[in-house]
């Protein structure tokens, strides 16, 4: 590979591994955030000089890259298999850059065998962004699950031409590509079988697999049976067919009499992941009623070890209770015999979750937990609010340190306005209904708090965008991160003690003359507090933008800058009534110093429980 490649990967490496550590937690406090300080300063640079090497390095060769030789070609796959391969991944964005660039220059060259790798490829790199996109509904992510699957078609479509293509690997890539045209989210279950029913006649044809005797025909067949068993919904509202269900069972025997056949000959007991989707089958096939399935689905979670951190363990302790949440969630009427159950339940899973050792987290526990945050239900015990900031804290600290950042701000912000303006924030109905003035001043702050500290979590459903991206976002990344404004309304609004954070984080990016900004669905005359969804927005952007986390959509400004070109914008992006008060040089001093406390004290909360807790919340 070329010097440039080399030192981009080694940069990757190393930016994984500052971004997903801190300073040890026995370190006193000032040298805590010290050394905190120096880590992100360190991930700064290595960002930068990431940018650099793809403007000297990549992007002019992928610019001629009709004239390069084979040799700067193979280089330039290697490279690209170095940061994504099908399993592991360092840069999956820049991957499917590279990759999307190959498949221009085959199709200027109408080489077909190289149109089908590319478009495979490209393909399978789409289709890890968009296992990325954690709980979203599928008009908010069709796009990009169409963008995924069209180069699978694509590629498919030379089945056609199967008998023409020698090549036993461009076939491999054929075949493949036509089972992953099933791959992610579809309108209904039918549409997903019917693909995936498609698949499994041409790869149980004889005629074809003669042609290809090389090619591992039981496995590309057991994966696909895998893939069509895990086609059952467990939504409400997506109702499969007796055909569906008809279909699915015949991949469903396969695939589970072998894993229960495999337990069984080593003497262990089935795996909770296989016996709860059995279960689950079952369950829609008629063969018993949803308390039933929720009683086995307790029989498995009551079998989960606290200090098991395996893939299975987790699966058991996490997403277990997520999907068993789920179906509370879906018919609230069976949640009064379970309450105590299910409170008991999240308190073990937040146990778990402060046990597990940081070595022990692959990802899949994060994972886990994000798919619980979408199901979690509140019974009145563990809050949702105290569920998601031990998320934050713990496995998105970067976003903490910001959201709390902007908390500490936008409360003395408010405590600026109030002094003036009393009555300023009862557009909201909740503070307006409240007499006694001390009394609404609290309460006021403390909505202030909470708006900032949630108005970023739907961040958690694309947070490998900020985690594990060392440069600048692609222009489909940049779309991407917008969803985190959707994603967080839903998460908040479904959720009695956080329902009224939820316009924060859906209209913290909207313009206040709405010219500009997103998403569509926030109008912000409609709102009935958009006095402090103007707050947020105007001091998340000035924490946002003069910060070294801006470098994701280009160079941070300083806060001086940052105050200025807020001013700049105001009756714009920004609401007149607030901008005014920068003007003071008073006032944006104290903004700062406020969002700077916040960061602060965020970032000594994650040493551990010995620091400073998490403000509490109404």
């Amino acid at each position: 590979m070329q010097p440039y490649q080399e030192e981009y990967l080694a940069n990757l490496r190393q930016f994984a591994a500052l971004s997903s550590g801190l300073p040890p937690e026995e370190l006193p406090p000032e040298a805590f955030l010290a050394g905190a300080a120096q880590r992100q300063a360190q991930v700064t640079r290595l960002v930068r000089r990431n940018i650099e090497l793809l403007r000297s390095g990549l992007f002019p060769t992928l610019d001629h890259l009709f004239s390069a030789g084979a040799e700067e070609l193979e280089e330039l796959r290697t490279f690209s298999f170095q940061l994504y391969d099908g399993r592991t991944e360092l840069d999956v964005g820049l991957f499917c850059h590279i990759r999307q660039a190959l498949l221009s220059l085959a199709r200027q060259k109408r080489d077909r065998p190289a149109m089908i790798r590319e478009l495979y490829w490209l393909g399978m790199g789409r289709n890890a962004l968009c296992s990325k996109l954690v709980g979203f509904e599928l008009p908010d992510v069709e796009r990009y699950m169409t963008r995924m699957r069209l180069c699978f078609t694509e590629a498919a479509a030379y089945l056609k031409y199967y008998d023409e293509i020698e090549d036993t690997e461009t076939r491999g890539y054929i075949l493949r590509a036509k089972a992953n045209i099933s791959l992610g989210q579809f309108k209904s279950p039918s549409e997903k079988i019917r693909l995936v029913k498609d698949t499994l006649q041409v790869l149980q044809d004889r005629d074809y697999q003669k042609k290809a005797p090389g090619l591992p025909w039981d496995r590309f067949i057991y994966l696909t049976h895998q893939n069509m068993a895990s086609s059952i919904s467990y939504s409400k509202e997506k109702v499969m067919t007796a055909q569906d269900m008809a279909d699915i069972m015949e991949s469903a025997y396969i695939v589970y009499q072998r894993r229960f056949q495999e337990a069984e000959r080593l003497h262990k007991q089935p795996p909770a992941k296989s016996a709860f989707a059995y279960h689950a089958i079952e369950y829609y096939c008629g063969l018993y009623g949803l308390d039933t399935l929720l009683s086995k689905l307790e029989g498995l979670l009551d079998g989960g070890s606290a200090g098991d951190y395996s893939t299975d363990g987790m699966y058991v302790m996490i997403s277990l209770p997520a999907f068993y949440s789920q179906y509370l969630q879906q018919y609230p009427e069976l949640i009064p015999p379970r309450r105590e159950y299910l409170e008991q339940l999240y308190r073990r899973i937040l146990d778990y979750v402060d046990a597990c050792p940081r070595q022990a987290e692959d990802g899949q526990l994060f994972l886990y937990l994000r798919q619980l945050s979408f199901t979690f239900v509140e019974t009145g015990g563990v809050s949702y609010g105290e569920f998601l900031q031990k998320l934050l804290l713990r496995f998105a600290p970067e976003l903490y340190l910001h959201s709390r950042a902007v908390g500490e701000g936008a409360r003395a912000l408010c405590r600026l306005i109030l002094e003036d303006d009393p009555g300023f924030f009862d557009d909201a109905g909740f503070l307006q209904a409240i007499q006694d003035p001390a009394e609404k001043r609290r309460e006021v702050l403390d909505y202030a708090l909470g708006c900032g500290l949630f108005h970023d979590v739907g961040k958690l459903s694309v947070i490998e965008l900020y985690s594990r991206t060392a440069r600048q976002w692609f222009r489909e990344e940049s779309e991407m991160a917008r969803l985190h404004v959707i994603a967080g309304e839903t998460l908040l609004s479904q959720r009695p003690s956080t329902r009224r954070y939820a316009p924060a984080a859906l209209g913290h990016h909207a313009w206040y003359d709405g010219s500009r900004g997103y998403p569509d669905a926030y109008r912000r005359l409609e709102c009935p507090c958009r006095q402090m969804v103007d707050v947020v927005a105007l001091v998340d952007w000035l924490e946002s933008t003069s910060s070294s986390t801006q470098i994701y959509n280009g160079e941070a400004l300083t806060y001086e800058e940052a105050v200025q070109s807020a001013v700049q914008l105001e009756g714009r992006r920004f609401s007149p009534l607030l901008t005014a008060r920068l003007r003071d040089a008073g006032t944006a001093r104290l903004l700062r110093r406020a969002m700077e406390e916040g960061r602060r004290a965020a970032l000594l909360q994650t040493r551990g429980p010995a620091d400073p807790p998490a403000p509490a919340l109404p």
